[in-house]
């Protein structure tokens, strides 16, 4: 084993030896590359990977952790200017179990785990204190898991409970958030915000609650919260969907007549976004159903009067010998019916978004030939339901329209086409001649080595040129030898030369070179 290794360096020494300068040079760098990639990599490859300890770390928790790795010597990075610590990965865990146990990191010992230190003799003020830190300790994680923000802070300011309330003394909270870099936040992100806390907290309204953010900026404020600023958003939003969803059939429509990029269609609508209620009550009689009540009372009188005598208002007495006698009856009949009525309640509730009026306005390119305006007119009307009733209007004009743009855009862009077909026009002539020159020296190579290997055999006699076909080897000139037998030696050696040559550019270049000759066995096979 060990005389062959001996035997094997020799023969990598000698063949070093007989490379030319340049050859030498190449081959000493290229040792020299592979030894700096071996050491890189192999450094590489024992590098540790690592992992997320803890992130969204505030700067007091930051640094007691790290104090607390560099004591247990854990190597660690830090990440996110401050905010987060890796670790290797094969001991996230272990480590993490490490902090913990030395109750880090001190600030997320909020919520609900405070009240588990509350103990039997714990004053009712301290018991009213950790609650009220408890929520704002949750709502804070809460909110944090919004996208967009990266800490969040909240603050309640909640009445003591006692017999000196009367009820109108309301909780309000006020929340400081931290987004991230060239973050905003929307606002219906606001708006849950403001809901969650309200919804947390007893007795709160959601225009109690402020809401700001680390610049400053108030992004919610009492009375005028952000309820108002979203349904505004909100209402304006559906307003520009509607606009444009008419706009866009409107489109269409008129793009069938005119041609599509001859007309322009613009809505201006305005809804009516309040929720209305109406009740209304009527009375249903139905012949066929029995009363509820029925009475009949009938009244009879009949009978003699007789006249008294005298004269009235003189008080004398009067005399029976000239009164009057009389007959008479009476009769009255009086009848109570209490008939069943039905009710029927109707309730009706306006959804909101229901049109209030709406302003149409069409521009039509007054150069296309043949454009009924008239015709138009009448379809768009009946496309929208035009209700002039209601304030409705619509509006047609055609003119020209402005092509220079137009013109100067299409023309860019055929100049763009043409430049990028030249280009490539360009880039495939330059792979041609790069492919024409590789085969040319690779034609070149296969040559000089046939003619080389042909002469090498004519020579073969000869006792003093070496068999090695690279010519690697040194040639050892026993007798001395004739000029024209060192030509042979020379042009074998440039043989040799060239064909190593080749096998260089296969490997520098395989493609390209299978490219090639593939051309040229399709070439031969034609």
């Amino acid at each position: 084993m060990k005389e062959q290794l001996l035997s094997l360096g020799r023969r990598a020494w000698n063949d070093f030896r007989a490379f030319s300068a340049g050859q030498k040079a190449v081959t000493v760098v290229a040792g020299i590359a592979l030894i700096v990639g071996g050491v890189l990599f192999a450094t590489w490859t024992s590098k540790p990977s690592y992992a997320p300890l803890y992130t969204n770390l505030a700067a007091t928790d930051a640094s007691a952790i790290v104090d607390k790795l560099n004591s247990a010597k854990i190597p660690y990075q830090l990440g996110a200017a401050g905010t987060e610590i890796l670790v290797p990965k094969d001991k996230v865990y272990s480590t993490r179990l490490t902090i913990s146990a030395a109750g880090l990191p001190a600030s997320s010992q909020t919520g609900y785990s405070l009240l588990d230190k509350e103990g039997v003799t714990t004053s009712e003020f301290k018991q009213q204190v950790d609650y009220q830190r408890a929520i704002e300790g949750e709502l804070g994680k809460t909110i944090q898991t919004i996208n967009g923000v990266t800490a969040a802070s909240v603050h309640l300011a909640i009445p003591q409970q006692n017999v000196f309330n009367d009820g109108t003394q309301k909780p309000t909270a006020a929340v400081l958030l931290s987004t991230a870099a060239g973050t905003h936040l929307t606002s219906q992100q606001v708006q849950s915000v403001v809901y969650l806390v309200s919804s947390s907290v007893p007795s709160m309204d959601a225009n109690s609650v402020t809401v700001t953010d680390s610049n400053g900026a108030v992004l919610a404020a009492p009375g005028s919260g952000v309820t108002d600023a979203a349904g505004t958003s909100t209402q304006t939003q559906a307003t520009q969907d509607y606009n444009a969803a008419l706009a866009g059939k409107l489109q269409n429509l008129i793009n069938a007549t005119v041609g599509a990029g001859h007309s322009i269609v613009t809505v201006n609508s305005v809804l009516d976004f309040n929720k209305t209620s109406t009740t209304r009550n009527s009375y249903v009689y139905d012949p066929k159903a029995p009363p509820l009540s029925k009475q009949s009372t009938t009244e009879k009188y009949t009978g003699n009067q007789a006249g008294s005598g005298g004269t009235l208002g003189t008080g004398t007495p009067a005399t029976t010998g000239s009164a009057a006698t009389g007959a008479g009856s009476y009769t009255k009949n009086n009848s109570t019916v209490d008939n069943a009525l039905g009710t029927t309640t109707q309730t009706t509730q306006n959804a909101p978004g229901s049109v209030q009026k709406q302003a149409i306005a069409v521009l039509l390119d007054g150069s296309v030939k043949n454009v009924n305006v008239n015709a138009i007119d009448t379809l768009v009307r009946s496309a929208v339901g035009l209700d002039p009733k209601r304030g409705d209007t619509l509006a047609i004009q055609a003119m020209p329209f402005d092509t220079s743009q137009a013109t100067a855009a299409a023309a860019a862009a055929a100049s763009a086409a043409k430049a990028a077909a030249a280009k490539a026009a360009h880039d495939h002539l330059m792979s041609l001649v790069r492919q024409g020159l590789l085969g040319a020296a690779v034609l070149a190579v296969v040559l000089g080595t046939w003619l080389a290997s042909r002469r090498r055999r004519r020579a073969s006699e000869l006792p003093f040129v070496n068999d090695d076909l690279f010519g690697s080897e040194p040639i050892d000139f026993a007798p001395p030898a004739e000029p024209e037998h060192l030509a042979v030696v020379v042009e074998f050696q440039e043989a040799a030369a060239r064909r190593r040559a080749l096998v260089a550019l296969a490997d520098e270049q395989p493609r390209d070179v299978a490219r090639v000759l593939s051309g040229w066995l399709n070439t031969k096979e034609g």
